[in-house]
């Protein structure tokens, strides 16, 4: 009995080492092979020894992750690499890059590994940008961890916890006039720098960030497709709830182009008012990159009438207001409705969640939708009883490492002057930046 004890105990302990693990949200990109990972150009410069140690010895040559972890593509992160270098050997490690066939990869940065190579730029700079330069701050023939941060326009580059560079990528910022050296997302590479340069890593592990979650937030507002009051609406963002955001209206004239070219995107969340209707392939792929990287999403009132020919954004939304008659699911689904001036009593239905915790019922006097089609797994926040509108007026639910919040309520003017409303909104905003708790 003892025997059978004190071994439920041993298997307990390690679950829970292992949750632990797996909450801690490392993950490790290298486990002693190549899978995963693209050797390019001198292809024998890279090997793994018997003892599982990544080894860099040979001509130029660059590896580059292209395992599952994110799809090999990071925007905001930290990452780990445990290194350790023989005499007057150099290396490296690349983010935001792509793979590039030979050369010197031209996206992305370069963090440095030399602790005693004739170049002046040191372990722990960022190459070129900001340097450690001429006195390394690790040993040649010593284990040493390197440590890279990237949180919005933010690098901070650490080693063995000191922390060696803290830089912010200026606006239109682009080093040796290479369009590509900035900030945008990509994969991670190792290089292998010259014949002599022998470096070892035993050890690569990254843990994927969300947007930022300290400093100004940076919101983008959609607009397009639909008229609104332009005046009261500005003047809401400017208003006391949405302090500390930094709230960008953004006029839509050719229906999604904020999606054709997200390599600089910088902004946490997107607040779409937009009720425009075009979006190409490559925007809604664009769109969906977004919300893997864990941007925020508000879909707000009119919204839901966007991109009606896109079937998947009423997953994304979680809501859709139906402009015609249409078929769904091989269902016939009649055309939603309006009603214009309202007096609605707002009903709390979630009085626990961050976004209404605190709030109390509520009047209103809005526009309200009708007959609109809503996903099964919406976590409702908010309803109405009303013969005119929907019970379901803010819900919330995820889509990728999204957070969506849906509002229904907002109008016009008498709605952007409601305090409930504004208040909704502005945590809203938070709640999907990960700013909420």
């Amino acid at each position: 009995m003892i025997k059978k004890m004190l071994f439920a105990m041993l298997v307990a302990g390690a679950a829970c080492s292992c949750a632990a693990a797996a909450e801690d949200g490392w993950i490790e990109l290298f486990k002693g092979t190549l899978d995963g990972w693209q050797r390019t150009e001198n292809m024998g410069t890279w090997t793994v020894n018997k003892d599982g140690l990544l080894i860099t010895h040979g001509p130029r040559s660059h590896l580059f992750y292209v395992g599952p972890v994110e799809n090999a593509d990071f925007r905001n992160f930290e990452l780990k690499a445990e290194i350790k270098t023989e005499k007057g050997s150099n290396s490296g490690i690349y983010f935001h890059t792509e793979v590039h066939k030979s050369g010197w990869p031209p996206k992305g940065y370069e963090v440095q590994v030399n602790n005693t190579h004739s170049d002046r730029k040191k372990t722990g700079g960022l190459y070129g940008v900001s340097d450690v330069l001429d006195k390394s701050p690790a040993n040649d023939g010593e284990w040493f961890t390197e440590h890279i941060i990237v949180q919005g326009n933010d690098i901070t580059i650490k080693v063995n916890g000191k922390t060696t560079v803290e830089w912010t990528e200026p606006p239109s910022y682009s080093l040796r006039k290479s369009p590509a050296r900035k900030l945008s997302s990509g994969t991670f590479a190792l290089q292998g720098h010259d014949p002599k340069s022998v470096v070892y890593y035993r050890s690569i592990k990254v843990k994927p960030l969300p947007p930022r979650l300290t400093g100004t937030l940076k919101v983008a507002v959609l607009t397009g497709g639909h008229g609104f009051e332009q005046k009261p609406f500005t003047e809401m963002f400017n208003s006391d709830p949405f302090k500390g955001m930094k709230c960008t209206e953004i006029k839509l004239k050719d229906h999604s182009e904020i999606f054709e070219d997200i390599s600089d995107w910088d902004y946490d969340v997107i607040v779409m008012y937009n009720m425009t209707q075009n979006i190409s392939q490559k925007r809604r792929d664009n769109f969906k990159k977004l919300l893997d990287r864990g941007i925020g999403y508000v879909c707000l009132h009119h919204n839901m009438g966007a991109f009606q020919a896109w079937p998947e954004f009423k997953k994304i939304a979680g809501g859709k207001y139906y402009v015609k008659p249409t078929k769904e699911g091989g269902k016939e689904i009649r055309g939603s409705t309006y009603k214009h001036d309202l007096d609605m009593d707002i009903k709390v239905a979630d009085k626990s969640h961050p976004i209404t915790r605190g709030l109390k019922d509520f009047k209103i006097h809005d526009e309200g939708y009708k007959y609109c089609g809503f996903e099964k797994d919406n976590h409702v926040l908010l309803t109405v009883d009303h013969p005119e509108s929907d019970r379901t007026v803010c819900w919330v639910r995820k889509y990728g490492k999204s957070k969506v919040c849906g509002l229904q309520l907002g109008h016009d003017g008498k709605a952007y002057a409601n305090p409930n409303y504004r208040k909704v909104l502005s945590r809203a905003i938070l709640w999907t930046a990960g700013r909420l708790k």
